[in-house]
């Protein structure tokens, strides 16, 4: 009778035997370095023990390898190839240089399985394309940087200043007013309308987009591995997640519907009024005329609007928060941008986006801010065909991972990475010089679509605020380290408590 070591061994025979003839069968690539792999599962098995048992977030542990084997590091999760980029430079070579190679998500991630064909940002093909080149022209014709968009910002801002003075003095967690503030200007870009402050369905929508942001990781072991897939959606409770997931776009088809009828009610307004009644009538058209618009349809926009208010919301929204504790627990730095800032406009007007120019401490401020908070720590780009990058081969079909995060971080490229310094963004002069090293809003045709939106809300944000306020750490909750961000699909800031008060 065979005994159950027996099985055993030839089972560890035969697995052994398959990866060994599949390896001799598998065309050889001059691939970058790497950390050692251990048979069959490469690296996946150190990936996900320093997860689950050393508690280190998946995108630290990626960055520590990169750091240790170089700017391009080489990894394989049983077969598939997985390589870290840790450089900008190579970044932009790679995925602007050679965008056809590069544009691409990976098909296996756990976000282009789920939203496979549908929204902007985990989307490919066609259907990508063509919402990419819908959102390009539209945010070109609203011409961010023009005074009407800015003035619609400035609006929402006002009222958040506003909710600001009623609480001077208390000492209040920022992020809630923060989020109400930013996703109502999303919704202010894109519809042309805006919400009252405190309206109880936009509270409710903020808390479906937070909640489903945190049921999401994009560097953790779930992503390689189908069966590790089906145990991270069990664990989190699959159909939470798509409850959570139907309930939004159950929200946001609400919306749209509040907003065709508020057009049907009106005839003033026009097409160049707002992103989705753009959307709308290019819909519209075609079916008058009988054009197919096999990518459009209101569903993607659902999506679309969706992946807008999260691509766009929660990054924003993180990003304040950094730029408030920053301010916070470096009130030196706080006092110089605001001195730059009064002198320059005073406390009651308010500076265009286009007059940043005048304000190089405050600019190099925010950019710094970007650099160690590192609010989109990393995102993956598949390989459509073989790549090369010097004398390393990228395979077709490689996991690219653009680590915005180490790139931010590494000594090599930036003086006392991990210090907090403003400075490093002026030249001799004194004026505010863009680094290549920092990609806060990726590269290539994968380029944040609003990123001019995004740069104009920080700045105006960070004016607002500090003409009217000073922001503090309360009393015996100054004990915070500015690198204990927290990994997800954001880079979050640690928790803390704030107090403004008027100067």
């Amino acid at each position: 009778m065979i005994d159950f070591l027996s099985v055993a061994l030839i089972i560890l025979i035969l697995v052994i035997t398959t990866y060994y003839l599949w390896r001799k069968n598998v065309k050889t690539y001059r691939l970058p370095p790497g950390p050692k792999q251990h048979l069959i599962f490469g690296n996946l098995l150190d990936l996900i023990w320093s997860t689950l048992f050393n508690k280190e977030p998946a995108f630290m542990k990626l960055a520590k390898w990169s750091f240790q084997h170089g700017p391009l590091c080489y990894l394989r999760f049983f077969r598939q190839r997985v390589i870290v980029v840790s450089d900008a430079r190579i970044a932009q070579q790679l995925c602007v240089g050679q965008a056809d190679k590069f544009s691409e998500r990976p098909p296996g991630l756990l976000l282009s399985r789920v939203l496979k064909d549908k929204g902007i940002v985990f989307n490919d093909g066609p259907s990508w394309k063509a919402h990419r080149n819908f959102l390009t022209y539209e945010f070109r014709k609203y011409g961010f940087g023009k005074r009407s968009m800015e003035q619609r910002i400035q609006y929402v801002i006002d009222d958040y200043l506003n909710e600001i003075g009623k609480m001077e003095g208390e000492v209040h967690d920022p992020h809630s007013n923060i989020a109400i503030a930013v996703y109502n200007i999303i919704w202010t870009v894109i519809s042309g309308d805006k919400f009252n402050w405190g309206d109880p369905f936009l509270q409710k929508l903020i808390k479906n987009l937070e909640t489903n942001l945190h049921a999401v990781e994009l560097t953790g072991p779930h992503n390689y591995v189908t069966l590790l897939t089906l145990g991270h959606l069990i664990w989190h409770n699959f159909f939470r997640l798509w409850r959570i997931t139907s309930t939004r776009l159950y929200y946001f088809k609400q919306l749209i519907s509040k907003f065709k009828k508020q057009q049907e009610e009106t005839t003033h307004l026009e097409a160049e009024d707002s992103i989705i009644l753009d959307y709308l009538v290019k819909l519209q058209t075609s079916r008058k005329s009988g054009e197919v618009l096999a990518d459009f349809s209101e569903t993607q926009l659902l999506w679309l609007v969706s992946d807008l208010f999260i691509a766009g919301g929660e990054t924003t929204v993180t990003t304040i928060r950094w730029i408030l504790l920053c301010l916070a627990l470096y009130p030196q730095i706080q006092e110089r941008v605001r001195q730059e800032i009064v002198e320059t406009f005073g406390r009651d007007s308010t500076p265009t986006y286009a007059q940043r120019t005048q304000l190089p401490y405050t600019e190099a401020f925010i950019n710094e801010v970007l650099r160690l908070g590192g609010v989109t720590p990393g995102m993956w780009r598949n390989t459509s065909q073989d790549a090369t990058y010097e004398d390393y081969d990228i395979p077709k079909d490689t996991w690219v991972l653009l680590h915005f995060w180490a790139m931010s971080n590494d000594t090599n490229q930036w003086q006392d990475a991990r210090t907090f310094k403003p400075e490093r963004f002026l030249n001799d002069q004194g004026m505010f010089c863009k680094n290549e090293n920092l990609l806060a809003f990726s590269t290539g045709r994968r380029e944040c679509p609003g990123q001019g939106l995004a740069q104009t809300e920080l700045f105006l944000f960070t004016v607002g605020i500090l003409q009217k306020f000073k922001v503090a750490l309360p009393d015996g909750h100054n004990n915070i380290n500015i690198n204990s961000g927290q990994f997800g699909i954001t880079y979050t800031p640690p928790p803390h408590l704030l107090e403004f008060t008027s100067v």
